[in-house]
């Protein structure tokens, strides 16, 4: 033993000390020779703890921030989410109050009815089938309601008055996406009629009074008040009643339609699909200062739901992007990792080769060396992998939290991947070491020590 310890001063000194070889102490630990060889070399540690460090903080920096933009823009898809759906709530209820004011906002006149000739004469002269309206029942998704009608201007010779004898129908409910389930329109007794404001108010008529038209008598149910429209001028009769006095029995020219809330504001889609169900009709909406309203908060909606899509198709790209980033940079920052241990693990052997034969010449077996150099890497992948996970913590806290709820959040998140630092941070440094950990337990304490 004092031939090896004296053989030992061909190691200099203070590395000497490192191993507790002076004055022939040679009673220490693994791990003890190990802290002290990095307190020895710090540099060489600290390059090595510098690439751990990188190539942890890389990955849970991305991973991080793809958590926490992936729940930023949920909580902004969220809030668009609810803030359309208020719209629509407000939408349906303002819609359902002004139907009662609005009544119907389309028309289906016959396909070959000039429109031109609709609005100049404020009736359509053409007619069709009252079985046609039946047709409607299957367009449940397209019309709430439909009420045949049928419209003619004519002279009320009893009372010398130029009028509009309306034949109402009966209204037919198919669904309440828009108004309620009341009529629209109340029922008209069958020898009933209904008198626009400007006939009952000029000739004095009250409802309950009986008067004739064309040679019919019927009894004012109901005297209507001042809209300031063609309505004013107009007298309203059961349909049945109407085809009987103009003699166009089984016959309408208009039926008038409440469209389904989801196809509102589309004009092109209700022809579209109504052509389906009525080819031999035409469509005209009613246009009113409330049905305008309608429009301009529909749009609303639509952009809501638009901005809505376009968020998440965006988000759905962003999060292909960094899945991929992720799929790439995440073995490649490990094998690079892996290299640049395993580099200055067989930089720091070969430095080493002298204190290595003398641990051997002392009684240090192969395993012993090796256990050395791994648990130096082990330790090394540890710091470093911690270092690196405080490093990619803070740059992605920074980049993506914007307020308190974000920071306690990237907080939950960010412990979710501590063990992942540091079991890569572990796993590099051992893969890289493990070569020259094998070198370093291979080595000749004779043809070592035996060098000049």
């Amino acid at each position: 033993m004092e031939e090896i310890v004296a053989r030992c001063g061909a190691v200099p000194l203070a590395e000497r000390a490192v191993y507790g070889l002076v004055g022939g102490e040679i009673g220490m630990s693994i791990w003890s020779m190990m802290l002290r060889e990095i307190a020895y070399r710090k540099g060489n540690f600290l390059l090595g703890l510098a690439g751990i460090a990188a190539a942890v903080a890389l990955l849970v920096g991305v991973l991080m921030g793809l958590q926490l933009h992936a729940a930023r823009s949920d909580g902004l898809v969220s809030r668009k989410e609810e803030e359309t759906k208020a719209v629509m709530v407000d939408l349906r209820a303002d819609l359902k109050q002004a139907m009662q004011r609005l009544g119907y906002n389309a028309l289906v006149l016959p396909k070959d009815q000039s429109l031109g000739d609709w609005y100049a004469e404020d009736f359509g002269a053409l007619t069709m089938p009252e079985s046609w309206a039946l047709r409607l029942e299957d367009a449940q998704e397209l019309i709430d309601r439909y009420l045949p009608r049928l419209r003619r201007k004519l002279k009320w010779e009893e009372r010398q008055w130029t009028i509009l004898l309306v034949g109402v129908g009966q209204e037919r409910v198919l669904d309440t996406s828009v108004a309620e389930g009341a009529p629209l329109t109340p029922a008209i007794p069958p020898d009933g009629c209904v008198v626009g404001y400007e006939l009952h108010h000029a000739l004095g008529l009250q409802p309950g009074q009986e008067i004739t038209v064309l040679g019919r008598v019927f009894r004012i149910d109901r005297c209507e008040q001042e809209l300031g429209t063609k309505d004013d001028i107009s007298l309203w009769i059961p349909l049945a009643a109407a085809q009987q006095l103009l003699d166009q029995p089984g016959a309408i020219n208009e039926i008038l339609v409440v469209e389904h809330l989801s196809v509102w504001g589309n004009l092109a889609e209700v022809r579209r699909r109504m052509a389906a169900v009525l080819p031999d009709c035409q469509v005209v909406e009613i246009a009113s200062e409330t049905l305008s309203r309608a429009h301009a908060r529909i749009k609303v909606a639509e952009e809501a739901r638009a901005a809505v899509e376009q968020e998440n198709e965006k988000r759905a790209l962003l999060q292909a992007e960094r899945r991929s980033a992720i799929t790439r940079l995440g073995p490649l920052g490990f094998l690079a990792c892996a290299v640049w241990i395993g580099i200055l693990m067989y930089l720091n052997v070969r430095e080493r080769a002298a204190e290595i034969g003398v641990l051997r010449a002392i009684g240090f077996r192969a395993g012993d060396v090796r256990t050395l150099v791994l648990s130096k890497a082990g330790l090394l992948g540890l710091a470093g992998g911690l270092a690196g996970f405080a490093l990619g913590t803070t740059a992605a806290m920074l980049l993506e939290v914007r307020d308190q709820a974000g920071t306690a959040m990237g907080w939950a998140v960010a412990l979710e991947h501590l063990g992942l630092a540091a079991a890569m941070g572990i796993a590099a440094c051992l893969l890289g070491s493990w070569l020259p950990a094998r070198v370093a337990a291979a080595l000749d304490p004779a043809d070592i020590l035996h060098e000049p």
